[in-house]
């Protein structure tokens, strides 16, 4: 019986672990949207190639890395290798940030486990620019915190200058949705007053 049992038990370990890969695997993309599978080999079997096709960066590497992304989750682990690659230039970072952080924001919509793998990634390469730069492309403060250690405390002030680089980087409707508007909520409580003190002056008249 002890035997069934560890039988049983391996069994419904297996098919946990093919539940959560499969879970893990979804893609943002529907079918008729993804990449061609031949794409998606070709970078996973060279991401660096994805350097040499878009060496100034660019909206249409931003285009490249959120179709891969979107299309196949596994391909994560190369984009974040090419932020810790010391060939990857400044502006080729600013275009994979972007890219990732669109892929955040729709798996935000269907697929929060991959959404926060995206974001623990970004964290855990342990760079205060490529942290700063999803911050400014997502709007996201929270990721400071989870970026450990040195990257958190500087990263506030890194913000501004990234938004630079995604000036030209939000070619599709992510890039307009990148920003927060709720700081204009706070314009109607001074307005109150001032309009206050000039029916004050008015009323005497």
């Amino acid at each position: 019986m002890s035997v069934i049992r560890i039988a049983l038990r391996m069994a419904a370990a297996a098919a946990l672990a093919v539940t959560l890969q499969s879970a893990a695997s979804a893609a943002v993309y529907p079918p008729q949207r993804q990449l061609p599978a031949t794409v998606i080999s070709d970078f996973k079997a060279a991401p660096s190639s994805l350097l040499q096709q878009y060496p100034t960066g660019g909206p249409q590497l931003i285009s490249r890395v959120r179709d891969l992304g979107a299309s196949d989750p596994t391909t994560l682990p190369g984009l974040i290798a090419l932020l810790k690659d010391p060939a990857t230039t400044k502006d080729q970072m600013r275009g994979i940030v972007a890219g990732l952080a669109q892929v955040a924001r729709m798996a935000a919509q269907s697929d929060q486990a991959y959404a926060n793998e995206i974001q623990a990634a970004i964290a855990g390469t342990g760079n205060a620019d490529v942290i700063a730069a999803y911050q400014a492309a997502t709007g996201d403060v929270a990721i400071a915190a989870t970026g450990g250690g040195a990257g958190g405390g500087g990263t506030g002030a890194g913000g501004p200058t990234g938004t630079s680089g995604f000036a030209t980087g939000g070619n599709g409707g992510g890039g307009t949705t990148f920003g927060r508007n709720t700081t204009a909520n706070n314009a109607p409580n001074g307005g109150n007053g001032g309009v206050g003190s000039t029916t004050n002056s008015v009323s005497p008249r």
